[in-house]
């Protein structure tokens, strides 16, 4: 049995850890349901963005014609690899990651590109030798506006160079019931069957005329739909590695709560056994004197 200063300094430890685990818990609560509000206001931007384009291919008597719509020969790749600065969110980061390396496998590009999101993300291709070319810092714990827009006009500049044939989001989604799956998204090119029974999305009855003309409207929607796709991701992979957290958090601080009780009863044992030794130490002591 332990000693009674080992037991308490023991309980002092996880008590101190205790607090740490249950304050982050709180954080990463406040965090996520931060990025789900942000990601509810840009929501209705974004559906209202691909609504006009649906409407516009699905309307148009001639096949589009918009380098985002043509079919390349997907040699070449980019994948865009959204993971977290940091752990201690249970197995957020390995499951992403490893879809991840999964996809690239089952695309079997000729040429593929890596860009990152993240340190983790970046310390894991850095460990395959697989360098990333682009790492984008400061995103990952803070998604906003700008940082996604910066992201999205610079894949959508390359893809105009031919630069790469597509483009796909490797992120972590959050869905109904806080039910986070990771997942692989192509941003590029864009199909027309991709707005096939899009939900939510309305035809209107009266024909539409875009000035200067439909191809000059699709050259001005498509980098904010890909814009839209790269911010939503981003928050989306915000809010799952909060709420991963909030679950590792939870149950560290259970696990805290269960050792507690297991240390103070072992150090009630401990007390105890002492007392009872010092009683029998005055009585062994009494008992001798009066022997005398």
């Amino acid at each position: 049995m332990s000693s009674i200063p080992e037991i308490r300094h023991r309980i002092k430890a996880v008590e101190d850890t205790r607090k740490i685990t249950r304050a982050m818990y709180l954080i990463s609560s406040a965090k996520m349901q931060k990025a789900m509000r942000m990601w509810e206001k840009n929501r209705a931007y974004f559906d209202r963005i691909r609504e006009q384009m649906r409407f516009i291919i699905t309307n148009t008597d001639a096949e589009v014609q918009n380098p985002y719509f043509e079919h390349r020969s997907a040699n070449r790749a980019v994948y865009l690899v959204i993971a977290g600065d940091k752990g201690m969110c249970g197995s957020y980061n390995e499951d992403l990651l490893r879809l991840a390396d999964r996809t690239i496998q089952e695309g079997r590009h000729d040429q593929v590109s890596v860009f990152t999101v993240g340190l983790m993300a970046y310390g894991h291709f850095a460990k395959l030798k697989m360098d990333p070319d682009v790492h984008y810092l400061h995103i990952a714990q803070n998604p906003n506006l700008p940082s996604a827009r910066g992201i999205g006009l610079e894949l959508c500049q390359m893809y105009e160079r031919d630069l790469f044939d597509e483009a796909h989001i490797v992120f972590t989604n959050m869905g109904k019931g806080r039910i986070i799956r990771p997942e692989a998204m192509r941003i590029l090119p864009i199909l027309p069957e991709d707005f096939q029974c899009e939900e939510g999305a309305s035809d209107c009855l009266v024909e539409l005329e875009y000035v200067p003309s439909e191809k000059a409207a699709l050259n001005a929607l498509v980098p904010q739909h890909v814009i839209g796709l790269v911010y939503s991701a981003c928050v989306q992979a915000f809010a799952s590695e909060q709420s991963a957290r909030m679950t590792a958090m939870d149950a560290s601080t259970r696990n805290a709560d269960e050792m507690l009780a297991k240390l103070k009863m072992e150090h009630n044992r401990a007390r105890q056994s002492a007392i009872t030794q010092e009683l029998n130490e005055i009585t062994s002591g009494a008992s001798s004197v009066l022997a005398q």
